[in-house]
């Protein structure tokens, strides 16, 4: 069997009576579909408030723009495009029972000493490392903390990519290991930085 990989090419233009240019960068989110709609919208609010938060000590690019793959056009263009890569359900309660498979929790490929812009997060292994820290919380406190932490795992790698380094820091989205509590800690809470 040959598989052909097609590259998606997008083109940078203003939308016709939309007036706004397009991002540099899109952050191209896929899923499976059992990840339910509701996770979305929280998803890219904590997505966008975690690079606001790294922004100053490791500046990320400032004009990009988190995107389902489902939500892409023809005749989008993007300088830049890095795609995120979700790995099972994303969501803690249905999951907490399971006994933790081990691994990363996200990770990114290196090919020909390159880092490559894929970015890859296991919600299956996420959401069982959360699961102890999430216990007492309502649905949408649980999935308020899925969405935080797949999006510090997200800018974890998407860090890696930018400095095309897999070195890590002894502080903040940068360290080699994060708690689950630094996963789900809201953005400007102590104990951040």
């Amino acid at each position: 069997m040959l598989l052909l990989v097609i590259p998606v090419v997008f083109s940078t233009r203003i939308a016709a009576g939309q007036g706004h240019r397009q991002a540099d960068t899109a952050v191209v989110f896929y899923a499976d579909r059992s990840v339910a709609e509701a996770m979305w919208t929280p998803l890219f609010e904590a997505f966008r408030g975690e690079v606001a938060e790294e922004r100053p000590e490791y500046p990320l690019p400032e004009d990009f723009a988190p995107i389902r793959a489902t939500g892409l056009s023809a005749g989008q263009d993007f300088a830049d495009i890095i795609q995120v890569h979700l790995i099972g359900r994303c969501d803690v309660a249905e999951q907490a029972y399971r006994p933790l498979p081990r691994g990363p929790l996200g990770w990114v490929v290196r090919l020909s000493g390159e880092i490559q812009p894929f970015i890859f997060v296991d919600c299956e292994r996420l959401a069982q490392y959360l699961g102890p820290a999430t216990l007492g919380m309502n649905e949408d406190q649980r999935r308020m903390a899925m969405a935080r932490a797949i999006s510090r795992v997200a800018v974890h790698e998407w860090i890696h990519i930018d400095t095309q380094s897999g070195r890590h820091e002894k502080h903040s989205v940068r360290q080699a290991e994060l708690t689950s509590g630094d996963l789900i800690r809201p953005v400007g809470a102590p104990g951040g930085r």
